[in-house]
């Protein structure tokens, strides 16, 4: 039987990203959305605070903020039992108070225009995330290959579920993409700067920080600009936030530790192993993940072993964070790349290499695979008739991290270190 040739293999992987786009997007849009509110939005808490902070002088962190965020997002203020309750809360404004900053153009807007806005610069950003982890591993396809990943990376789950919520996690995912893709091209300061932006999610980069630490100290000389410009932007963010808002840290803080009490925080560790266990499972799944990335500490910055670490850090982010959102899994593009770039070497390195690398494909593919069985499903049934077995593409996700780390984390170990570098496709 005569292979397929690579120009056909190629048009078929583009065939096949289209309808797989087409599909999560008809699931995204009719099924999983379809019982939302009609305002239902993550993005409507950034922008009332930021509009009722520069244009009234309200303070963001307040119960009758949350209540007018809930009243536009549920249409009616979430009632608690008692009073203090922290699911009164549920809703509200809970990020760094520096966010309001990026809204601050939009203060004139409608919510309805902010909202068609930050969908198109989310889904630009998104593509643009996919370019500067393709720029990091200096890997330049054909444009036929390039279209195939962006549409499978903008019609994937994480990425629509992100752009119809309008959620911060894909400005921020952009950000790390154009810290790391700057630090392989030598830029440390604006890398600094970007890092520091970021931290609008502080969860994105609970991991990334210390492992980047890690690498900085690795070559304190040549790498501390990137250090000095990180520390003066975090400085100049909370200094020009507490002139704003004096006391907002201790808000935030006490915000932040609300918030996994009236939404679901539990990490995939929390449900595995009890939340009273889980946290130290936790601990030590970060220690291990940290241990592997201080092997890459003097490892330049273009070097395979160094997006490794970066990548394993991101993975091992969504593992422990008290979240099982979709829309974080952005921050596993890198290790897909990584993955896919280094396949067949991987392929060809050991037995438990290909079951890894199998998983990690099978995992995310069984998505496409629900929501384009749904899609014909849709064909000869209404979609309100699917709506009970809207939970099916998702089946798989809170496990894709998990199989992403253990991936990298092989790769990474002293032993495959040789055979993986010798793997460029």
């Amino acid at each position: 039987m005569n292979p397929i040739p690579t120009n056909s293999r190629r048009w078929l992987w583009l065939v096949l990203s289209l309808v797989s786009a087409f599909s999560m997007w008809h699931y995204v849009t009719y099924i999983w959305s379809a019982n939302q509110p009609p305002h239902f939005s993550d993005l409507y808490a950034q922008w009332w605070t930021a509009h009722e902070l520069f244009l009234h002088g309200r303070q963001p962190y307040t119960l009758a903020i949350a209540r007018e965020i809930q009243t536009m997002i549920y249409g009616a203020p979430v009632s608690a039992s008692n009073t203090g309750d922290p699911s009164e809360l549920s809703g509200g404004f809970a990020y760094p108070l520096y966010v309001v900053f990026l809204m601050w153009p939009t203060l004139h807007m409608s919510f309805g225009a902010a909202q068609t806005v930050f969908a198109c610069l989310f889904a630009g950003l998104t593509l643009l995330s996919l370019l500067l982890w393709l720029k990091a591993l200096d890997w330049r396809l054909p444009a036929s290959g390039l279209a195939t990943l962006a549409f499978f990376t903008l019609g994937s789950f994480p990425a629509l579920q992100g752009i119809k919520l309008q959620n911060l996690s894909l400005l921020a995912a952009f950000l790390v993409a154009a810290t790391v893709a700057s630090l392989a091209s030598d830029h440390l300061m604006v890398a600094g700067i970007l890092l520091a932006a970021a931290t609008i999610k502080p969860q994105f980069v609970v991991l990334l920080l210390p492992s980047l630490a890690m690498w900085t100290i690795g070559d304190w000389r040549r790498r501390r600009p990137f250090a000095w410009s990180f520390m003066a932007m975090m400085l100049f963010l909370i200094l020009s936030s507490e002139l704003l808002v004096p006391g907002w840290i201790p808000r935030f803080v006490a915000i932040v530790r609300a918030y996994p009490q009236y939404t679901y925080g539990h990490s995939l560790l929390d449900v595995w192993f009890t939340p009273r266990i889980g946290p130290f499972v936790a601990a030590a799944f970060i220690l291990t993940a940290l241990a592997l990335c201080w092997r890459c500490r003097s490892c330049p910055a273009k070097s395979t072993q160094f997006l490794l670490a970066s990548s394993l850090s991101l993975a091992a982010t969504l593992v422990v964070i008290p979240t099982l959102a979709p829309h974080t899994q952005l921050l596993l593009l890198p290790g897909f790349l990584l993955l896919l770039c280094y396949r067949r070497s991987i392929w060809q390195s050991s037995r438990t290499a290909r079951l890894l690398l199998v998983t990690a494909w099978i995992l995310p593919a069984w998505a496409w695979v629900a929501a384009s069985a749904m899609t014909l499903a849709a064909i000869w049934m209404p979609s309100g008739n699917l709506l009970r077995f809207w939970i099916l593409p998702l089946y798989t996700s809170p496990l894709i991290p998990l199989g992403i780390v253990l991936a990298l984390g092989f790769l990474l170990r002293g032993q495959n270190r040789l055979a993986f570098q010798s793997g460029l496709t």
